[in-house]
């Protein structure tokens, strides 16, 4: 019996995808129906804006220039792959693989980052207290700038209103509840670890290693190459973690007392991180026998193992920004 169906003639396309490593995306090709592809697009153009108005606050003119373009770049990749529309575009289907475009967002995420790190380094040998203070805070912002745009890269069309989200909520919070209610280093520093907790599975990760995206070891790269494969896979599905912690610094270095607030904060954060992984452990050490310890337990663990690692970076970060040499006043 033949299938008059709205989809049916996607299905029946022999390069249509049927498999996505994402649980929030449907299982659909990106040749879907043009309702669907125009919706997406006016969405990703508008999670991009949020974006731009949300990140560029803090940057430098040349960072801001940098910033726009890159989130151009972000949306003519998605185009070039067929997951959203030009305006004058009306053909749905990918027109390439999308890796000059990506090149194109890589050269100012890599400007963006050298940047932040640039000043960094320069607050450490300023002579002024207030100059190297501020300098360490521009930095930090551009660095954190940098990070969102290659989340922005990385990220589905359909989890860029996710980011923006998560962004307006750090906004949010930092203007209303943290400064206002004059929250303390660990009050805020839990609060961080929560939100970046809450957004790891907002953007569709879960205890399942089959729901590790790792399409976004392939964007801007003709064939596999393993360490950026890698380490994009990896940094994608900790983005809410690591912009969480690295908005917590950037938060805490604007803080009077920054030493002793960076200090707690990571204490904060590798006890918040230490107590479930111990507690973990014992709990799979106890139930080694288990029927399931391969197919629920392990793949649980390997997330804490890979979680706890990600924290341990943290920290060091937060101890190398607690490091100040001494200046002349």
């Amino acid at each position: 019996m033949q299938d008059f169906s709205p989809h049916a003639h996607i299905w029946s396309q022999p390069n249509a995808l049927f498999l996505t490593s994402s649980p929030g995306s449907f299982l659909i090709p990106d040749t879907c129906c043009g309702d669907h592809k125009l919706f997406l697009s006016l969405l990703s153009i508008l999670s991009l804006l949020l974006i731009f108005l949300l990140v560029q606050r803090h940057c430098s003119l040349v960072s801001k220039i940098a910033l726009a373009l890159g989130l151009l770049g972000v949306y003519s990749y998605r185009a070039a792959v067929g997951s959203v529309l030009f305006p004058w575009q009306h053909s749905a289907q990918a027109m390439s693989k999308g890796t000059g475009e990506a090149h194109f967002v890589y050269v100012f995420v890599l400007g963006i980052l050298f940047t932040g790190v640039k000043d960094l380094l320069r607050s450490q040998v300023m002579s002024s207290v207030v100059d190297g203070k501020c300098m360490k805070s521009r930095g930090l912002w551009e660095v954190y700038s940098g990070m969102v745009l290659l989340v922005a890269l990385l990220f589905r069309a359909h989890n860029l209103p996710t980011l923006a989200c998560c962004l307006l909520i750090q906004t949010l919070m930092a203007q209303f509840i943290w400064k206002r209610l004059h929250y303390d280093a660990a009050q805020t520093t839990i609060m961080h670890y929560w939100f970046g907790q809450a957004f790891f599975y907002f953007q569709g990760n879960s205890n399942n290693i089959a729901t590790v995206d790792i399409s976004v070891g392939f964007v801007g790269l003709e064939s596999y190459v393993e360490s950026p494969a890698v380490f994009l896979t990896a940094f994608s599905t900790y983005a809410g973690p690591l912009l969480w912690a690295c908005h917590l610094v950037c938060y805490l270095n604007s803080e009077r007392d920054r030493a002793v607030s960076l200090g707690h904060s990571s204490y904060c954060f590798a006890l918040l991180r230490s107590i479930p992984a111990v507690f973990y452990i014992v709990l799979v050490t106890a139930l080694r026998y288990h029927l399931f310890i391969w197919s629920v337990f392990s793949p649980k663990l390997l997330y804490e193992a890979m979680h706890t690692l990600i924290t341990t970076a943290v920290c060091l970060f937060f101890t190398f920004m607690d490091q100040d040499r001494t200046r002349r006043p």
